[in-house]
C-alpha cells in the first residue's frame, strides 16, 4: 500500500469521527484544551486499536481463505463505503452526547467499528506488518486531528460538512475496495 493510499484510507476512516465530534461538541459545554485532548485521544486510540485488531484477526485467517481474500476484502470495503454514502444521503440527523467517559467511549467505539472491518479486509488482501503499523499510526494521527478539529470548531461550523465528508470518505473506501480486485 502506497503512502498516498495510507493517508487517503486514514482520512476516510476519520470522517465519522469528524462528523460525531462536530455534532457532539455541543454536549461538552465550554470547550477547553483538556476536553479537546480527552475526546481526541479517546477517538484516536479506539480507531487505531480496532484497525490493528482487525488486521491481526484478518492476518490470522487470511492463509486459510487466500483464494477468496481479495473478493472478501472488496465486499467488506464496498459495504462500508456504500453504508457511509447511504447514511449521508439519507439525511437523518443523529444527536451525539460526548459528555462523560461512558458516552465518549461508546461514541469512539461506534465510529471505529468500520476500522476493524477494514483491517480484516486489508490483511486478507495481503497487507504486510510494516504497512499495517504505518496505517495504524496514520489512522491514529488523522483521527486525533479530526476529533480535535470537530470538537474545537463544532459550535462554529455545526454539522454542515459532516454529510459531504461522509460521502467523500465512502467513495474513497469503495475505490480502495475496487483496487483490491486488481
Amino acid at each position: 500500500m502506497s503512502f498516498v493510499e495510507i493517508i487517503l484510507l486514514s482520512m476516510s476512516l476519520s470522517v465519522d469521527t469528524l462528523a460525531v465530534s462536530l455534532g457532539g461538541s455541543v454536549s461538552l459545554g465550554r470547550i477547553s484544551p483538556g476536553k479537546v485532548a480527552k475526546v481526541s485521544l479517546a477517538f484516536g486510540l479506539m480507531q487505531a486499536l480496532l484497525i490493528f485488531l482487525g488486521w491481526a484477526a484478518g492476518a490470522s485467517v487470511a492463509s486459510f481463505i487466500h483464494q477468496a481474500a481479495h473478493i472478501i476484502g472488496f465486499v467488506i470495503l464496498m459495504y462500508i463505503g456504500g453504508s457511509m454514502v447511504w447514511s449521508a444521503v439519507r439525511k437523518s440527523e443523529e444527536k451525539t452526547d460526548l459528555s462523560g467517559v461512558r458516552n465518549l467511549l461508546l461514541a469512539a467505539f461506534a465510529t471505529s467499528i468500520d476500522a476493524f472491518a477494514v483491517g480484516i479486509s486489508l490483511a486478507m488482501a495481503g497487507m504486510q506488518s510494516d504497512n499495517a503499523l504505518a496505517l495504524v499510526a496514520a489512522v491514529f494521527c488523522m483521527t486525533v486531528l479530526a476529533a480535535a478539529f470537530g470538537v474545537s470548531c463544532g459550535a462554529f461550523i455545526g454539522c454542515r460538512c459532516g454529510r459531504p465528508a461522509k460521502i467523500a470518505g465512502g467513495i474513497v473506501l469503495i475505490g480502495i475496495g475496487i483496487s483490491l480486485l486488481f
